[in-house]
């Protein structure tokens, strides 16, 4: 298993440069097609730092209880 040790990133995500697995957003250089999402807390919800989707407290609380998605 890879610890990702050494990363690279851009506005489009970040990927592993060992193993390649793209670790946040959609991958250095936009490597893939879905997100993977990480949520910044922002009025009223949460939005992707790369894709801006919209995530609001309620859905939050659905798809993630009380901890942070």
């Amino acid at each position: 298993m890879c610890e990702h040790r050494r990363k690279v990133g851009d506005n489009y995500g970040l990927t592993c440069l060992d193993c390649g697995e793209v670790l946040e957003g959609y991958g250095y250089w936009g490597q893939t097609d879905t997100c993977r999402h990480v949520w910044m807390k922002s009025e009223g919800g949460y939005e992707c730092l790369y894709c801006q989707e919209w995530l609001n407290e309620e859905t939050r609380q659905m798809f993630h209880g009380g901890e942070q998605p």
